[in-house]
Parts: structure tokens; sequence; C-alpha cells
């Protein structure tokens, strides 16, 4: 070869390189920004542990670590939720960083392992650890990352694949220190993440196809039997957990384990789609290894250290398979959530090493490094552009936990907004209070003392209005929830904060402009830019009427045009509702049946007076109920209303019989998930009432149920 086609060869190298790397930076750049917007300060779902654990961790009871999660000991990742707590403020943003680390520090301990074969070239390397950061760092990996409780996977995979490395390390070197560190990862991973259990006896095969010496699998296998003795004192055994499932559907289990593999690509169509492409994954993998036996290549760094790994990623599905495979589901869901999703990524990405490692090491001139990683950054361009979609639907679940944590920070646990990040609102009513208390979590910067107060005390009134509107309202329990706009033309100025204040000039809540996830979709209007949109709290157990809202500007308060009125009936709580009002008389078509509720929430308010509804009644029928009843002596009523998962031509009202006047037109909400408490205020002329409600029946998803009203039983400040 000449000179100058050497330099081109370079010359073309480099350029490959830089073009790969820029492409790197952009996806880094793009999954912390995915990070940040999808960021809340809430805990939500399983984090909730953390909170329920909070006098725990401040007074340093250590049993608390040794308790289960579900089928886990979560040791170490609670380590980092408890200074989390104790340090950060329970804010969450130390252990979504301290995951986001892990993470990044397993690809580059993956990549170590390519980078450190010398008999390779520098260019192929740096190539196939570049194509792993892209598929690694691939800006979907943000929907797993964001989740603070997953650090359990993303700690649990580097601690793995250190063992794995060091295990290798003392296979080269004969040192004890070696085996220690590999040891000590191994703990780690067991009291990380139960799927390590299955680590140890997968680290004995690999010694011993290593040639350990006996002295060092007799330590390697007495650490784990100790490890995983240990384990197991006071161990509770789930119930959920089925083996013997596995051997009755097998065909079920190879599609559970290649659905499993194929995340996220699967996700881009059918179900079969991406059966296929985790067999490919397996497929690719096995000719990888077959080949690599032909070749002698077997004990090399790179073999053992990342089919160890890919071998581990099997038995991690295996393991997963014995508690969530449910051979009724054809679309394997349960192999295909979006908590499972940081191990199939990383997966991926030892499969694309191994592809590289191995072209670059045998030569390949067909399949040569150059061409492969034109092959995977299309494959990659395509997948990405493919997977928006999918992307966005999953997330759309943390705009719900940014309303949730406003709605909490505003002092209101509307259980239909909450069970966004936790289904129990009995549970939240124990430990919201706890984090209020400390100052935690969203009520780190104590925003919540303003409600109450005058506007006054913070900040001048600018004397002209700002362009604007509060474009939607809907009452959730002892408080108002409102949607808007507002322009702001000044880029340094953006208003991100919006105050709300009653018709006395009393703080009633706040909000921000705009939500980092966007609105969510069953409040996004055509009234509402979402680009200028704003969401808002008001805490109506201070008295108000009429509710105005305030942007934040550098230089005071400024109006946004226009106002909300109160409404006269609102969200009521399960202390609202008392006896049910007596003489009730019923009238309703063949459409409504006696509890016709398809299933009772699981959580949250129950009936016990008589109820009616229409699921079990005639099939795709539709008709109303009346219910006719004398006002109470309180001038207060709650009306019990339940609904399937969607809410289209329902209705529901509170008629003054006397006259035929609409007193309340209750409102409906997509997936709400409890029975409703609508509490309505009455005039003290109104005598006779009539409860009145239209719905029909198709499916498990539209149907409607009410039940006997009930006297109020607390009365609101100003009442």
């Amino acid at each position: 070869m000449s000179d100058a086609d050497a330099w081109k060869k370079r010359a073309l190298s480099l350029a490959i390189l830089y073009f790969l790397g820029a492409w790197l930076a952009y996806d880094l750049y793009e999954l912390v920004l995915k990070l940040g917007a999808y960021y809340s300060t809430t805990p939500v779902g399983d984090y909730w542990r953390v909170p329920e654990n909070l006098h725990d961790y401040q007074t340093l009871r250590l049993a608390t670590f040794w308790r289960q999660h579900n089928e886990h000991r979560i040791i170490f990742p609670e380590i980092i939720f408890a200074l989390d707590m104790l340090v950060a403020h329970g804010r969450e943003i130390l252990t979504i960083a301290v995951s986001f680390l892990f993470y990044a520090a397993t690809w580059a301990l993956l990549s170590l392992t390519v980078m450190g074969d010398t008999e390779t070239a520098f260019s192929d390397r740096c190539c196939a650890a570049l194509v792993a950061g892209m598929v690694t760092f691939w800006p979907g990996a943000a929907l797993a990352l964001s989740y603070p409780f997953l650090l359990q996977w993303s700690l649990g995979q580097f601690a793995v694949l250190l063992a794995l490395f060091f295990l290798k390390k003392t296979s080269d070197t004969g040192r004890a220190n070696h085996l220690a560190v590999a040891i000590a990862a191994a703990v780690v991973a067991t009291y990380t993440s139960g799927n390590a259990l299955l680590l140890w006896p997968l680290l004995i095969a690999i010694g011993f196809a290593l040639r350990l010496t006996k002295r060092f699998l007799a330590i390697l296998a007495i650490s784990g039997v100790v490890t995983v003795g240990v384990y197991f004192i006071g161990y509770r055994f789930s119930t959920d957990t089925n083996i013997r499932a596995i051997f009755q559907h097998p065909f079920y289990f190879v599609g559970f384990l290649a659905s499993y593999l194929s995340m996220p690509y699967g996700a881009i169509k059918s179900a079969s789609f991406g059966v296929f492409i985790g067999l490919a994954n397996m497929t690719v993998v096995a000719l990888l290894l077959a080949l690599a036996k032909r070749f002698g290549l077997l004990r090399t760094s790179p073999v053992v250290i990342l089919s160890g790994y890919y071998a581990f990623t099997l038995l991690t599905v295996l393991i997963t398979a014995t508690g969530r495979m449910n051979p009724a589901d054809p679309d394997f869901s349960s192999a295909r959530v979006i908590r499972y999703l940081l191990v199939p990524l990383l997966n991926w990405a030892v499969v694309v090493l191994l592809c590289l490692w191995m072209s670059a090491r045998l030569g390949w001139r067909l399949f040569s490094t150059r061409r492969l990683t034109v092959v995977f950054s299309v494959l990659l361009l395509v997948s990405t552009y493919k997977l928006r979609s999918w992307q966005e639907v999953n997330a759309r679940s943390f705009s719900g936990y940014q309303v949730a944590a406003l709605s909490l920070e505003n002092g209101l646990i509307d259980p239909e907004i909450i069970s966004r990040i936790f289904p129990s609102p009995q549970f939240l009513h124990i430990f919201v209070p706890l984090l209020k208390k400390d100052n935690l979590a969203m009520f780190y910067r104590r925003r919540d003392a303003w409600i109450g107060r005058n506007m006054a005390d913070f900040s001048g009134t600018r004397a002209t209005k700002i362009a604007g509107a509060i474009t939607y309202t809907y009452p959730v329990e002892h408080g108002l929830a409102l949607v808007g706009w507002v322009n702001s033309d000044d880029g340094r100025d953006p208003f991100p904060r919006i105050l709300l204040a009653n018709e006395r000039g009393q703080i009633v809540g706040f909000g921000r402009r705009p939500l980092a996830a966007g609105l969510p979709p069953e409040w996004q209007t055509w009234q509402t830019p979402e680009a200028e949109s704003w969401v808002a709290f008001a805490n109506l157990n201070v008295p108000s009427n009429r509710i105005t809202a305030y942007a934040v500007t550098r230089h005071g308060l400024a109006a946004i045009e226009g106002a909300a009125e109160v409404p006269v009936f609102g969200g009521g709580a399960p202390e609202d509702a008392g006896s049910a009002v007596k003489e009730i008389v019923w009238h309703m078509d063949k459409a409504w049946v006696p509890n016709g509720i398809a299933f009772p929430p699981n959580y949250g308010w129950l009936p016990t007076a008589a109820s009616y509804g229409t699921w079990g009644g005639p099939e795709h029928g539709s008709g109303q109920i009346v219910g006719e009843f004398a006002a109470p002596a309180g001038a207060c009523v709650v009306l019990p209303v339940l609904h399937g998962a969607y809410v289209k031509g329902e209705m529901a009202q509170l008629v003054d019989a006397d006259s035929g006047g609409v007193l309340a037109d209750l409102p409906f909400r997509d997936l709400d998930p409890f029975w409703a408490l609508w509490r309505v205020k009455l005039n003290p002329g109104v005598k006779h009432l009539r409860f009145l409600a239209a719905g029909h029946y198709t499916d498990w998803a539209h149907w409607l149920a009410v039940s006997t009203p009930l006297e109020c039983t607390v009365q609101k400040p100003g009442e």
C-alpha cells in the first residue's frame, strides 16, 4: 500500500470516528435533556418505600435495609435512597445521578474489555466502543433512568460486569486481590437485585472454564454458598413464582425470552416482530461463540466477559419468567415493560461489541468492521425514527407524575391525580405529611407555606395585564385544577411560575409553565398552546369564589387575562361523606341494575348504601336512572359516581326537583379508577332534589354507576 493510500485510509477512519463520536455526544445530550424533562420531585410507585422507611433512616435502624422488596433484598440501593433523604433533601436528584453514572460506567467497562485487546486495530476498537455507546445512550433510555427506584438495575448490572471483569483478571494474573474484588462485586450485585443469585453458579462455571486454581475455586464457591445462604435468612418466598410454567409452556417461554431480549427494538412493530428480533439476537451470539471456539478465542477477555454478561442476561430473563410469564398473553406484555429496559439495551451493546470485535480480530472482509459499523449505524438511525411514537406514548406518564407533584405541593391529595404515582390514597395520607414536616421531596422549597397568605406580602403587582387565559378547570378533592396559557415576548423572563389568588388577594395555589414533560393528554385543548401552557392548583380550603392567575415576572406579579369562577360543587373526600339520605325513590331504565359495577376499586372510598350501574345490564344498552329525595338539613349533599375507563356519552346531574334548574352538572375524567364524591352546596331555598345519571354499557371500559347520595359531615370554612 502506497503512502497516499495509507493516508487516505487513516483519514477515512478518522472521519468515521469523528462522526461516531459526534453522534454519541448528541445522544448523551438528548438523554440528559430528557432526564431533565421527565424529572419529578415526588416519589413514584415503588419509591414510596423510601418515605415509608424515612424514620428508620433517620434513627439509623439497620434492620430496615434487610427488609425485602418483593423477591429482592436491595441493601445497596437502599443505602443510596437513605442518603438521598438524609443529605439531598429527598429530591431524587442524587439517586438519578448515581443511577446514570453506574449505567455509563457499565458501558465504559464493556468497552474496556474490547479496548484492551491490542491485537486489533485501535480504530476498530474505537468504532466498537462508540457504536455500543450509541446503543447504550439512546435517548429513550431516559424512560427507565428517570425512575429512581430502577437504580436496582443500573447498579446491579455494573456490579455483575465488574465481577466478570475481575474474575478474568484473576485468571490472567493469579492474584488473590482480583478475586476479592470479583467476590465483593458479586455480593453487591446479589444484595442489589435477586436475579444476581444466579450469578454465583455462572461465576463458578466460568472459573472452571478459565482453569482457576482449586484454592481460588473453593474460595469462590464458599463465598457463593455463604452469600446465598445469608440471603435467605428470614426470607419470604413469593407465591407468584411458578417454575413449572416454563416446562409446561416451553414455546411460550422461548417467545417470552426473545421478546425480552428484543427491547426496545421489538416494540417497533407487533409482538411477533419482537420475537423475531430476539431470536435473531440469540442466533447471532450463538454463531459468534461457535466461531470463537473454532478459532481458539473462547478464553480471551472480550469473549469471556461479554459472553458471561450475555449469559447473565439470559439467566435474568429465566428468573423473571418464573414470576411474570403469562401464557394467556399473546403479546408477551410482561416481557416488554419499561422497567426492564436497561437490561436488554445494554445487552444489545454487548452484541454490537462482540460483532465488531470478532470482525476486527478475525479480519473479516465481507463483514469488515467498517461495513458493520455502517450497517449498525443505519439500523440505529432507522430504529430511533421508528421508536419515536412508542417513546412519546410511554413518556406521557411523566406529565402525570409532575401534575401529581404539583397537586401535593399545593396540599391536595386527589385520588385520581395521585393514582398516577401510587394506587392507594390512604398510603399517601400517611406518608406525605412526613415529607412535608421535614421539607423533603416536593416540599423542599416550602412553597406550600404561601397558601392563605396575602399576595402583597411577596411582591408588587403590575398595572397592566398580560396576554393569556384560563382554558380548562376541573374540580379535584378540596381544590380546583386549572390549565391555561400565557404569552411571554421576553426570552429572558419566561414566567416559569404561576400564582393563583382569590377575590380577596389571598394566595390559594400555584403552578408552573410549562410542565417539562408536557400537558397530560386528557388536559389538552385546542385553546391551549402547549408551548405556552401552564398548570396550577387552587386549594379551596381557603374559601374562594373567583380565581385569578398571575405570572411571576422579574418586575412583579402580572395578572393573566380572564378569571375562573369556583363551581358550586367540588371534589369531596371520604371524610366529607356522612350517612345516606333517607327515603330516596329510584326510577331506572332496564339498562341499570343493582350493583352493576364491573370491578370495585381496590382503594379509596367504597359505598355501604345501595348502588346501581350499567355493567351487567343489556349489552350495548343505554338509559337513565333518577333518584328523588328531600334536601338534607345541612344544605349540602355528596354524590358518589363511578365509571369505566372511558366516559364518552356519560352524564350525571343534580337538579332542583321543584324548579327543574340544574344545580350541578358533574364532570367526568377518562381513566379515573375511584368513586368520585361530588360535594354540592345547596341554597337554603332548595327543598327537593333529583339525582339523574345517563349512561350505557358496551364493554369493560364503558359503563357508569352511582350510589345513594350522602349528607355532608364536614363544613368547610366560610360555609
